[in-house]
């Protein structure tokens, strides 16, 4: 069973003809008056209404009234289908009745989730119909013969901008077979584009065609486990066969159906739970989501609504590295290396006890995988280094080493949207002050379930109030993106952050000015303890607004760290300092420490001190506050 965009739905004229029954041993079709009478029933229950059509259709509401999210018009047989599912339906209907054409796809190949729904709602019989059924359709899903549903979730990767977030996809395993062996259903943007930038602007905006797909589920495993180095969260579904049968119908007429993506709701997690409506009628999952729909915050959806039966993570390349190694002395781990690298042999390990000797084994191993994965290997290198490994490792009887699973899972993570509430005092001038954060993560939240040192701000405002002045916007960061990963001797990623938005600065008399802002850095990050980083970056930042000259351009070092103190409260302390050259000249310069204390998962208290010095504008500034995510 498989799906492919483009083109390809419509099925060849031999094989539409054999996928139609003949006459023999049939009872009569349907006349035109009874075909009239099942109109008229229709429209009698107004089953155009009813949830179960509204989904086939992906009916959501709109600005003017309910409006499909399919922009395809191969997806509707109405001509004004898309917005109009009592139209859709009256036209697939009589469709359904409508002879055959050889040559051409008939309505129940191309859409027989409907045609089942509306069989059973109307009580038709199947087999007075033209044709009765898809022999194609039905041949693919006797041969899958699917008996898992499987929703997973890849974990963030701050590589690109589509996987900041997450991902989801569904895999279908049928009998007898391995998980890996799986169908892979997907929906994503496609497209070649290769810039960063302009993908997500074109991301954001609607600008690609979206797909559904289905491909092996072991393709996956290998792009996002072992490339991207990404855990995978597989979510087993406690899905029946009846509703089993009916998501891979409803995949079944969306092959090739295209649909504008857009980055922050109309995106791979929201049109999958259209599938997951199909297969339970009633549950409306799509309805249930916001102005903007995050794939960690569907999980929870799915969760919520009791759709979980079971929960296992499969880790990627880079955890099970760092897992093994974390089991082993430094000089252990750099033998693995050496190994991986080609820079030592398996003897050279031959003198350690056959239990570590093993373990430095396991580690060269995925380690030199991982090294395969990101190309730093090249293929006739890697397989005899690879194949020494393994045949040392095979001669000893110690037990593979196991990779314990003690990250949380992400849905067990804090909720995205944050508000917050607070107050403090500025070169002597008292505030209130509100904050409002739809999305998703920083430093300072709790990290269970959350990419270790990234950071994820999306469109969060804070408005202030003074003493005697009216409410004003403080600051609002479009988006703040921060990577983090810690560099050790395995990997040595490059730390990073970008961010944009409005910002006032103020000055110890009293004044402020506001500006534009553009910022970001390059640099490295280490482990600080267990559970602390460290990072160090050279940042620039772009300044547009009240400046002398409208604009102020610098760069120099920014530092700072994470500290967990206890497991509920955690301190960011750091520095900045800019030099401008272009624009207006001079320094800006600040050092502060945050620090963040829980009072549950989704709940905590925060206290700020800054001191920040701007052109030769010294101000200090205290606030603490109260926080609820949701």
């Amino acid at each position: 069973m498989a799906l492919c965009a483009g083109e390809g739905v419509v099925p060849s004229a031999e094989s539409g003809a054999s996928s139609r029954a003949t006459a023999v041993d049939r009872p009569a079709l349907y006349t035109a008056a009874e075909r009239d009478g099942f109109l008229r029933r229709a429209d009698e229950l107004a089953l155009h209404r009813e949830t179960p059509w509204l989904t086939l259709l992906h009916v959501a509401d709109a600005i003017g009234g309910q409006r499909s999210r399919v922009d395809d018009v191969r997806f509707f047989l109405a001509p004004d289908g898309k917005g109009d599912p009592a139209a859709e339906l009256r036209a697939d209907l009589l469709a359904f009745f409508a002879a055959v054409v050889p040559g051409t796809a008939h309505a129940a190949e191309r859409f027989p989730g409907r045609l089942e729904w509306l069989a059973e709602r109307l009580g038709l019989d199947r087999e007075r119909l033209p044709m009765p059924r898809c022999a194609e359709l039905e041949g693919a899903l006797t041969t899958l013969a699917a008996r898992q549903i499987t929703l997973v979730f890849p974990a963030a990767y701050m590589g690109t901008p589509a996987s900041l977030f997450g991902h989801t996809l569904i895999t279908v395993q049928g009998a007898g077979s391995s998980a890996l062996l799986s169908k892979a259903i997907n929906y994503a943007a496609v497209t070649t584009e290769t810039n960063g930038v302009l993908f997500a602007f074109k991301g954001i905006f609607g600008l690609y065609p979206g797909y559904y797909s289905m491909l092996p589920y072991y393709q996956k495993v290998q792009e996002y486990a072992d490339l991207d180095q990404r855990d995978l969260w597989e979510y087993r579904l406690a899905l029946d066969a009846g509703e089993i049968r009916r998501l891979l119908l409803h995949v079944w007429e969306l092959r090739g159906i295209a649909s504008r993506y857009f980055f922050f709701d109309e995106n791979c997690s929201y049109n999958l739970l259209f599938l997951l409506d199909a297969a339970r009628p009633g549950q409306r999952l799509s309805a249930r989501t916001g102005g903007w729909v995050i794939p960690l915050d569907t999980v929870r959806l799915v969760a919520d609504a009791g759709l979980v039966a079971s929960v296992t993570c499969r880790p990627s390349r880079a955890t099970r590295v760092r897992a093994l190694a974390a089991a082993l002395p430094g000089r252990l781990q750099e033998a693995a290396v050496g190994l991986a690298r080609g820079t030592q042999a398996p003897a050279t390990v031959a003198g350690e006890p056959p239990a570590q000797q093993a373990a430095v084994l396991d580690l060269a191993g995925e380690y030199l995988q991982a090294l395969r994965g990101r190309q730093e290997v090249a293929q006739a290198a890697y397989q005899p280094r690879l194949h020494a490994i393994l045949a040392a490792r095979s001669a000893l009887t110690a037990p593979p080493v196991t990779i314990p699973e003690d990250h949380a899972r992400p849905d067990a993570g804090h909720r995205s949207g944050r508000l917050s509430l607070g107050g403090g005092v500025l070169a002597g001038q008292a505030f209130a002050e509100l904050g409002v954060r739809p999305a998703y993560h920083e430093l300072l939240d709790r990290a269970d379930g959350y990419l270790p040192g990234a950071q994820v701000v999306f469109a969060e405002a804070t408005l202030r109030w003074y003493s005697g002045d009216g409410v004003e916007l403080e600051r609002f960061e479009a988006i703040r993106l921060r990577s983090y990963a810690a560099r050790d001797r395995f990997f040595q990623p490059i730390a990073w952050g970008f961010g944009t938005g409005f910002a006032r600065e103020h000055a110890a008399d009293g004044s402020d000015r506001a500006y534009g802002f553009l910022d970001g850095g390059a640099g490295g990050a280490w482990r600080l303890g267990a559970d602390g980083l460290g990072y160090a970056l050279l940042a620039a930042d772009v300044r547009l607004g009240e400046f002398d000259h409208s604009h102020a351009i610098g760069a120099g070092p920014e530092i700072g760290a994470v500290l967990p103190i206890t497991s509920r409260w955690r301190l960011h302390p750091h520095g900045r300092w800019i030099g401008y050259g272009l624009g207006d000249i001079g320094t800006a310069w600040e050092v502060g420490i945050d620090s963040r204390l829980d009072l549950a998962a989704n709940a905590g208290l925060t206290l700020s001190w800054t001191y920040r010095d701007a052109w030769d504008e010294a101000t200090t500034s205290i606030s603490a506050g109260a926080l609820v995510n949701f």
